[in-house]
């Protein structure tokens, strides 16, 4: 069976919503300063918790405790940060996962480490095209529904190489092993617009 990411955003969705205790007010926002939130917090800093909650600090952002999350927290290891502005709410949140994912986690051999950020309302088909246009890829049809897109690639000589969704198991998780891989996935979730970069690691 290959991988399936498709279970992953709506717990992530779900605790945005139960964070986002305000109505959605004004427009959405344009999918550039989202784009361009993800790649300061997640994509600069490699998806390292500690570099992205730090940048996010310093431009005022509120920490969220986890203990808010509750039992449905979607991460180990979880921080999460809060900004509310004039047209709604964005938030962001690094954590690891350890299961759900399918043979990433088989075993207990690897995990993901994650980093989000969100808005709501947001565009979705607006981020995720800019999101595919950034890349130069279009979504892997093994990681990718109507509401969830995944763009898993490999990093060769400082390119991005978008992986092919007919390869098979075994090459996947060696390509996770060898620490080359990245995974950026897009999703709405009952309006919570998220994109999120994923490092798998070796334990």
């Amino acid at each position: 069976m290959r991988m399936s990411f498709l279970s992953i955003m709506k717990p992530l969705a779900a605790s945005a919503v139960a964070l986002a205790l305000v109505p959605a007010v004004a427009q959405a926002q344009t999918a550039d300063p989202h784009l361009a939130l993800f790649q300061s917090t997640c994509v600069e800093t490699d998806g390292r918790a500690s570099a992205a909650m730090a940048r996010l600090d310093a431009a005022g952002w509120s920490i969220l405790p986890p203990e808010m999350m509750g039992p449905d927290a979607p991460f180990d290891n979880m921080q999460a940060r809060m900004l509310f502005g004039g047209e709604g709410i964005q938030i962001a949140m690094t954590g690891d996962m350890t299961e759900g994912l399918g043979t990433l986690t088989d075993g207990g051999d690897l995990y993901l480490a994650v980093c989000a950020v969100g808005v709501m309302p947001g565009d979705y088909a607006a981020i995720d095209g800019a999101v595919a246009d950034w890349l130069g890829m279009t979504p892997n049809a093994e990681m990718s529904n109507d509401q969830l897109r995944g763009y898993p690639y490999t990093i060769e000589n400082g390119r991005k190489v978008a992986i092919s969704a007919d390869l098979s198991e075994d090459e996947l998780v060696n390509l996770a092993a060898g620490d080359d891989m990245r995974i950026i996935m897009t999703g709405d979730s009952d309006g919570v617009i998220m994109i999120m970069y994923m490092r798998p690691q070796p334990r």
